[in-house]
């Protein structure tokens, strides 16, 4: 019997997570304002990215350049 009632118990509250899951809508309203000020935003973004990238990659550094020693041909990797 008491099998019985904690399967019957589970499977009562399955339910929950789903409905604890289910969407309901946007946290927060955006003024227009706000959304006019995200749209500015993600622009610039835009246009930082097109011209880093339109710049060519940044020549590739080693930032342990001072830390490794010289590689030889001797050493095994």
């Amino acid at each position: 019997m008491r099998k019985f009632v904690i399967a019957a118990l589970m499977i009562a509250l399955l339910p929950v997570s789903a409905h604890a899951q289910k969407d309901k809508g946007p946290l927060t309203a955006r003024t227009d304002k706000e959304m006019k000020d995200d749209k500015e935003i993600d622009k610039a973004y835009q246009d930082t990215m097109k011209r880093t990238k339109d710049n060519g990659q940044a020549s590739k550094s080693d930032p342990w350049q001072t830390i490794r020693p010289p590689s030889t041909d001797n050493t095994k990797r």
